[in-house]
């Protein structure tokens, strides 16, 4: 029943999708003596991997890498294999999380980095999903008064597998936190309790405004359809969103244990149109490579789009659970002039020979003539051609010294030459442009136009 997809969601042309460029393998990139799987992998400057190890129980672990093939290392060393310990369980076992914190999606929206993860507490019995926030993806805070945000949609002890709601992935698109789960406890779960159940909001925590993922489209959540639609029979997945086609793209462990299967569905969630493996063999839970906001990562070239896959491998003892790496190229047979260019690029440091390096934000050009302001705004940079630079719209330029003002309860902007206020979250990027903050009345400044909010990155 695994890697089942919804009856009617699979498209009459779905079929096995172009790839090619092969790479990686089922040799570990991270091995410890104990047990590590279901990475959240982030390309951020460097690779950023955050996973559940073994360590009292499940904990959730850091390293990063500049290569996918390593050497992976802790925050602050250069130790191969080494990790910093970024979340732990409360210790106290009466909390959803107290015993176990497990299964990483870790996304970062403007300056804020959410992660969702799946919490067990002897005192619950069953798994439910939490949610932190952290300003640098290393020191986390729990969110939601510290309580779970999504709970089994039934009583764990009057279903078949009574694991509960967990194995959350999140991505974030028009300004919505789009978030994937297994619920075992789920009215459409199929006869092992898999299933995958959506949920979308634009409050981080699902807490308000909430709409659920039914057979006809999304829904204000409520009692009578939630958990009534599975969108595929499986456990453990993991997802982005692909600008390059306008699809999801949804990677889960393969009906066998040779492959990983990347499933593509279109913008709506209710169709399937395209799917392809990419080879590997594995033990648990893949991590697809994106960009901070779970976005597919760009290439240099229009309608290619790089799918990485982390995973873990091993034998059937848990202790030797390791991560791999493996991957392909996405080709989607689209043209430039097919391609949303500039959500491609979305939040990228762009670099063409003889051009300004630039910042694509909202979809724009944001150009600069000191490198140093935009390498606090974003830490991807990718080469492009001059075509592809002049496709995304020019939005303004950032010179040297360029006016800032600030107003009582207001943040600093910079004032650009689209006449409009580009408010910036941090004082880095005012210095470095050699710029200074001067004033002016709330009026004043209520009055500009607004640009795009610039967040720094840490």
């Amino acid at each position: 029943m695994w890697l089942t997809v919804a009856a009617g969601l699979l498209a009459s042309g779905a079929g096995a999708a172009t790839v090619t460029n092969y790479r990686g393998g089922n040799t570990p990139v991270y091995s410890r003596t104990s047990y590590d799987y279901v990475p959240s992998v982030m390309k951020d400057g460097v690779y950023r991997m955050w996973w559940c190890g073994g360590i009292a129980g499940d904990y959730i672990l850091y390293a990063e890498a500049d290569s996918l093939s390593g050497p992976w290392h802790a925050r602050g060393s250069t130790a191969a294999n080494s990790y910093n310990t970024v979340f732990r369980p409360t210790g106290n076992a009466a909390q959803f999380d107290g015993i176990h914190v497990c299964d990483p999606s870790v996304i970062r929206v403007d300056a804020t980095y959410y992660m969702y993860y799946g919490g067990y507490g002897d005192g619950t019995g069953t798994t439910m999903i939490g949610v932190a926030s952290s300003p640098d993806g290393l020191n986390w805070t729990r969110l939601n008064g510290g309580n779970p945000i999504i709970v089994p949609a039934r009583d764990y002890r009057t279903v078949s597998n009574p694991y509960g709601a967990g194995q959350p992935s999140v991505t974030y698109v028009d300004g919505k936190f789009y978030l994937i789960f297994t619920d075992s406890t789920g009215y459409a779960v199929d006869g092992n309790g898999g299933g995958q159940f959506v949920l979308r909001s634009s409050d981080p925590t699902f807490q308000t405004g909430v709409e659920e993922l039914t057979a006809t489209g999304f829904a204000p959540r409520t009692a009578a359809n939630h958990t009534r639609h599975s969108l595929i029979g499986a456990f453990s997945v993991d997802w982005q969103y692909v600008d390059t086609n306008d699809t999801f793209a949804i990677a889960v462990d393969g009906s066998t244990s040779s492959a990983t299967r990347v499933f593509l569905f279109n913008r709506e969630l209710s169709q399937q149109v395209d799917q392809f493996d990419v080879a590997g063999t594995w033990t648990e839970g893949p991590a697809i490579v994106s960009r901070p906001d779970k976005h597919a990562v760009a290439s240099s070239t229009c309608g290619t789009v790089p799918v990485d896959i982390l995973r873990s491998v091993g034998t059937g003892d848990v202790n030797s659970w390791n991560l791999a790496r493996s991957g392909v190229d996405l080709l989607t047979g689209r043209s430039c002039d097919q391609v949303p260019v500039g959500r491609v690029y979305e939040g990228s440091l762009i670099q063409s020979a003889g051009l300004p390096l630039t910042l694509v934000r909202n979809a724009t050009r944001l150009q600069f003539a000191l490198a140093a302001p935009a390498q606090v705004l974003s830490r991807n940079a990718i080469a492009v051609s001059a075509d592809i630079f002049h496709r995304i719209p020019y939005g303004a330029s950032m010179h040297s010294g360029a006016a800032v003002y600030g107003a009582a309860g207001r943040p600093a902007a910079f004032y650009l030459d689209d006449g409009r206020l580009w408010p910036v979250s941090c004082l880095e990027a005012i210095t470095h442009n050699n710029s200074s903050i001067a004033s002016m009345s709330v009026s004043q400044w209520d009055s500009i136009a607004k640009g795009p909010s610039l967040h720094c990155v840490k």
